[in-house]
């Protein structure tokens, strides 16, 4: 399913999301979950990648 999030998000900036969700058959709610999924993984990653890159 991330693949196909992937290229929705990729996407977006040509089509609507809407469209593309209804051509790729995922709910837009799949969709919205994926990218906040996305955005709290990189903030939780955020603070380990300056702390490992201090510790080297």
């Amino acid at each position: 399913m991330s693949e196909i999030c992937r290229f929705i998000h990729v996407e977006k900036a040509n089509y609507t999301v809407v469209l593309l969700c209804k051509v790729m058959k995922t709910a837009r709610s799949t969709y919205y979950a994926w990218v906040a999924g996305a955005e709290a993984r990189e903030a939780r990653r955020g603070p380990m990648r300056r702390w490992r890159t201090r510790s080297r």
